[in-house]
């Protein structure tokens, strides 16, 4: 299943082909591990670009 991450700091985002199983383990971005977000709030995002 797809999901898309995004950093807090400076906005930017990645949609995750295949996550990674690691414990305590994500995609980090300004030294941040970056958080999930729905596909509607990407959506929604990136209309305001």
């Amino acid at each position: 299943m797809e999901k898309i991450v995004r950093c807090e700091k400076c906005g930017a985002m990645v949609k995750v082909l295949i996550d990674c199983t690691c414990s305590d383990c994500g995609i980090k971005c300004c030294n941040e591990t970056m958080k999930e977000i729905s596909e509607d709030d990407a959506n929604k995002y990136l209309e305001n670009k």
